[in-house]
């Protein structure tokens, strides 16, 4: 048994092992080549200091994404047929390891509520809870339910920099919005106003069910009238990792929203 840098494993490999990992996982997570690919780009996920455990195969990992001072666990798993030996330990072990030698004060990860075994392993790692996320699916609302504007989602992102409460979790951090620029993606401003000046703004991106990267509001009813915008028509909207004590979780609830996960963001200070 062994363990090697993630960037020994060729992008397909890589995804393999991913995809076996999370095969039975509470939320579905399967990645082509191509994915994970600007999941690595996207989340700045440092391969080199990656760890995967080796046994007869890849058989555990855990991805580590960089920022300056602080690191993040960009997805860890075992293959289920090599689960209860402690491999994803190790792995996990071995990446905080390498944060530690990167010189990162901080490391960050989100883990399902639900998953209690995982949540054990981090707690006794040292990790703790620093507020809960939600996943929510918005349905498609209909057309004219609300009056908002498309804006340059650069000035949209501005504003919610500005008026955001907490800070964004790792997946939707101002850095990633940049990545996701640079590789192309298509991704829009909306704010709806109110007495002339914005009350809410969102940052999302475009696709077959819109997915919001950033949002800011000044209170629920303005969140509400946000997401009705951009919910309007045929398109339902996706959000990931909203602070589940904000203003836009409420107003999903509020709307009807599905909840599909509600996550634990979890710190470990090195």
């Amino acid at each position: 048994m062994s363990v090697v840098s993630a960037d020994t494993l060729g992008l397909a490999e890589l995804a393999g092992l991913f995809n076996a990992g999370f095969s039975d996982y509470l939320l579905p997570m399967q990645l082509d080549e191509a994915a994970l690919q600007e999941h690595v780009e996207a989340n700045d996920i440092e391969l080199r200091d990656s760890r995967v455990v080796v046994a007869a195969r890849p058989a555990a990992f855990a991805l580590l994404g960089v920022r300056g001072a602080d690191a993040w666990v960009g997805g860890m798993a075992t293959i289920p047929d090599e689960r209860r030996r402690g491999l994803g330990e190790q792995a996990l072990v071995a990446t905080l390891a390498a944060a530690a030698e990167r010189d990162c004060r901080t490391v960050w990860l989100e883990v399902v509520d639900a998953n209690h075994a995982a949540i054990a392993l981090y707690a006794k790692l040292g990790f703790e809870v620093v507020r809960d996320l939600a996943v929510w699916s918005l349905p498609a609302i209909g057309s004219g339910t609300a009056a908002g504007r498309a804006i340059d989602e650069r000035s949209a992102q501005a504003w919610i920099a500005a008026n955001r409460p907490s800070h964004e979790p790792w997946q939707r951090a101002d850095a990633v919005l940049g990545r996701l620029r640079a590789r192309g993606a298509p991704l829009h401003g909306l704010v709806v106003e109110r007495d002339g000046a914005i009350a809410a703004a969102i940052v999302y991106r475009d696709g077959a069910a819109p997915s919001v990267l950033q949002a800011a509001a000044v209170d629920v009813a303005a969140a509400a009238d946000a997401l009705r915008a951009a919910a309007a028509g045929e398109r339902e909207i996706r959000f990931t990792n909203a602070p589940t004590n904000e203003p836009f979780s409420q107003a999903l609830e509020q709307l009807g929203g599905r909840l599909v996960a509600r996550q634990h963001e979890m710190r470990l200070g090195l």
